[in-house]
């Protein structure tokens, strides 16, 4: 039987060519989860910083000091499970829900009329960029435990 072609490659070997991970796929599914975190991270920067313009411009009344207290607390414990080698979706995604849910019931009509008195900024420009802060934690944050 001379038919036989040697020159193949056998199927054990393009197996275990095939389960080889290279050191190159590795090292970008590293700079992928490093570019997420970076990215989630300055999200976060922005959200601490919208926050700490409201808390110094709005002087406190009605609800004003729990909501600065809460929201505050919030942001400092997502920062810290954010900041974790390993994230764990369920953590973060509960404290980023409570911290939304936070913000928008404190957004009454005297909070609104505040916002654009003292700082002349439609409320609902502010609310928008907060919200869609928060949103892009989200996304980056399910981006970085993907990879």
């Amino acid at each position: 039987m001379s038919n036989i072609n040697t020159n193949l490659p056998t199927q054990t070997s393009s197996v275990l060519h095939n389960d080889t991970v290279s050191p190159c796929s590795t090292s970008k599914v590293q700079e992928k989860t490093q570019l997420s975190r970076s990215r989630c991270m300055n999200s976060l920067r922005e959200v601490k910083s919208q926050f700490k313009f409201l808390s110094e411009t709005l002087q406190d009344f009605g609800t004003m000091p729990i909501f600065k207290r809460a929201f505050s607390q919030d942001l400092d414990l997502l920062e810290h499970h954010l900041t974790k080698e390993i994230i764990f979706q369920t953590d973060c995604r509960t404290i980023l829900t409570k911290l939304k849910t936070t913000f928008e019931n404190a957004l009454n009509l005297e909070f609104k009329e505040r916002i654009q008195k003292y700082t002349r900024i439609d409320d609902q420009s502010f609310k928008d960029s907060m919200i869609c802060n928060m949103d892009s934690i989200g996304k980056y944050m399910l981006e970085i435990i993907l990879h």
